[in-house]
């Protein structure tokens, strides 16, 4: 589906969603892209990029999206095409930041929109805007981690520690390269435009290094907090098994005695009448009892 909007009456923005051969060929021949830019059009790519072509700049942008059936991050992707009057963009599904910045195309001002490299400015300042949104969801897992800490959820915890892992791990893979096409379009933008439209890309680069620092702050915590669920369950795991131990150390002598008792001709040497077991069993009992009575008030049960 193809919208297009006529901005200060000076330049173009054409918004393709879902795009089918015969939109891409229209502008591939209205915009003279190299065959290769149109064919990239057509389907989501895997690589990231900024490429300087005599009358066109081409990117390919790659943000992270919350999927909650999965539970974690995937890959969203816009391309743009910016010539000196027109930028097209293309995502292959409907993505929250391109619609979010149509529905708020009308209250920008003239000021602010006066060429193609303002409205590139804005669109990528969306995007970010949007991927930060994005990270505060994972941010709020994480302080939901450190207030849980203390709380004898392990097995719980240390499953929600996995999965918040993961999503960091993906969204970092995802974002990763939007800094190198930030700094790339620091370069390339000034080159395409003039030196004076710098400050806007830097402005982006410094959107994305507010995220990157958040992303790292956020995997530096989730890491300490996973390292102390395990050391908590480790803990609780040797508390355990030293209990067993214990307790079957106590308990050895009357393992011991009822052995003894099942074989005859040793227990003929110790066990004379019925009484003699009882008594030696009582014994052996109170002899663990006071252990046992001893070892709980030292905190060793």
């Amino acid at each position: 589906m193809t919208k297009r909007y006529t901005i200060n009456n000076a330049f173009y923005w054409t918004k393709i969603t879902a795009p089918v051969k015969g939109e891409i060929r229209e502008v591939a021949k209205e915009l003279r892209l190299h065959p290769l830019i149109a064919r990239e059009l057509l389907e989501p790519s895997n690589r990231s990029a900024v490429e300087r072509y005599d009358h066109h700049l081409f990117l390919v942008y790659h943000l992270p999206i919350w999927n909650d059936a999965e539970k974690t991050s995937r890959k969203g992707e816009i391309d743009i095409v910016i010539t000196n009057d027109t930028i097209v963009t293309v995502t292959y599904e409907e993505l929250e930041p391109i619609e979010r910045f149509e529905r708020g195309l009308s209250k920008k001002s003239e000021e602010e929109i006066q060429s193609t490299a303002h409205l590139l400015y804005h669109i990528i300042h969306e995007i970010n805007e949007f991927s930060l949104h994005e990270l505060r969801h994972i941010e709020h897992k994480v302080d939901e981690i450190g207030r849980r800490l203390f709380k004898e959820e392990d097995k719980k915890l240390m499953e929600d520690v996995s999965y918040v892992k993961r999503d960091l791990l993906n969204f970092t893979i995802i974002a990763a390269p939007q800094k190198t096409i930030l700094e790339s379009l620091v370069n390339a933008g000034p080159e395409f435009w003039g030196h004076e439209y710098r400050v806007y890309f830097s402005g982006l680069h410094g959107d994305f290094l507010r995220l990157h620092f958040l992303l790292e702050n956020l995997r530096a915590t989730v890491e300490s907090y996973s390292e102390t669920v395990s050391q908590i369950f480790n803990f609780k795991a040797a508390q355990v098994m030293r209990r067993i131990t214990i307790l079957g150390f106590l308990t050895f002598p009357l393992i011991l005695y009822a052995t003894i008792a099942l074989e005859p001709t040793v227990a003929r040497t110790f066990i004379r009448t019925p009484s003699d077991f009882w008594e030696i069993f009582g014994i052996i009992s109170g002899v663990i009892i006071v252990l046992s009575v001893i070892l709980r008030k030292k905190n060793v049960l």
